[in-house]
């Protein structure tokens, strides 16, 4: 592959991007402002490493193959670049309304050009937001890393091990004794298992909702047993790069209310949340995202 420059759709800040990417995906690596991950280009794994030589307003990014497992099919990996990088989403109608209410015009001025990466798969997508229900985001990432070690398919470049998500497959093998060291709950291992083994068997295609609209996304979501609103909801912003729904049970959106919305410590109730955000319509969903964001980046 000859290097590969993208355009995305501006706005696009790539290093506040990559920056917020550490809060939803640990089989990624930033290192000097320059994005590798593992990506599925069909049958072949590669290792793709992004860099921005543009700027917030004219962005442009380079994009080049470090290692693969096979012959990678650029315009296949082209495509797959596109939405792992979100790059055309529109910020420009969202930024519009931010701007005639104070707290949400701060907050899109704090983070100007933010996007939000999506997953490889809505598999991973899905269980990477199961891992993460109920727990410190700090103990469910020391989970998803051990589960990528386990049964992750990687590839080496000059001495680091990257690795990709692991496939139904693996995942529809493994027993609850095999993924005890997620240290999550085993009903929660043993519904990753019983998807994934769904998925193996036909009885599931997943990966074809992915395309379809949010709204039809979200309905096949919470129709899974341990599948709730907020599980979906995130699901969604990590598989489609949109945000249609406000998670607003979760404990940091709530704290992220309280201190911005009302200068107050603590977290807000779920019914405040939800009316916190329903004032900006159709994008009370990114509403939350960016909310959510700036909370993480000014105390991590």
């Amino acid at each position: 592959m000859q290097l590969m420059r993208l355009f995305p759709k501006p706005p696009y800040d790539f290093p506040r991007t990559l920056a917020a990417n550490r809060f939803l995906f640990v089989m990624s690596e930033a290192r000097d402002n320059r994005f590798r991950r593992v990506i599925h280009a069909g049958d072949v794994l590669a290792l793709v490493e992004v860099s921005s030589v543009g700027t917030a307003d004219v962005p442009e990014l380079n994009a080049k193959v470090l290692a693969a497992n096979g012959t990678v099919d650029d315009a296949l990996l082209a495509v797959k670049l596109h939405r792992v990088l979100n790059l055309d989403a529109n910020l420009a109608p969202f930024y519009a309304v931010a701007e005639r209410e104070p707290v949400l015009a701060q907050t899109v001025r704090q983070l100007y050009g933010l996007h939000s990466m999506q997953a490889d798969s809505l598999f991973e997508a899905l269980l990477l937001t199961m891992i993460e229900q109920q727990i410190a985001l700090k103990m469910a990432q020391a989970a998803e890393r051990w589960l990528l070690a386990w049964g992750g398919e990687s590839l080496t470049y000059e001495g680091t091990i990257y690795y990709a998500f692991p496939s139904a497959q693996r995942i529809a093998a493994a027993t609850g004794t095999d993924l005890t060291p997620l240290k999550i709950t085993f009903g929660r291992m043993q519904r990753m298992i019983d998807l994934a083994q769904a998925i193996v068997s036909g009885a599931f295609d997943l990966e074809n909702l992915r395309d379809q609209p949010a709204d039809v996304v979200y309905r096949e979501l919470v129709a899974l047993k341990g599948v709730g609103h907020w599980t979906a909801a995130w699901t969604l912003v990590r598989a489609q790069g949109q945000h249609p729904f406000v998670g607003a049970s979760d404990v940091a959106l709530r704290a992220a209310v309280n201190y911005y919305y009302r200068s107050l410590s603590g977290r807000a109730n779920v019914e405040l949340v939800e009316q916190t955000f329903a004032q900006y319509g159709e994008f009370a969903g990114i509403a939350a995202f960016y909310t959510i964001m700036r909370w993480a980046f000014d105390r991590y």
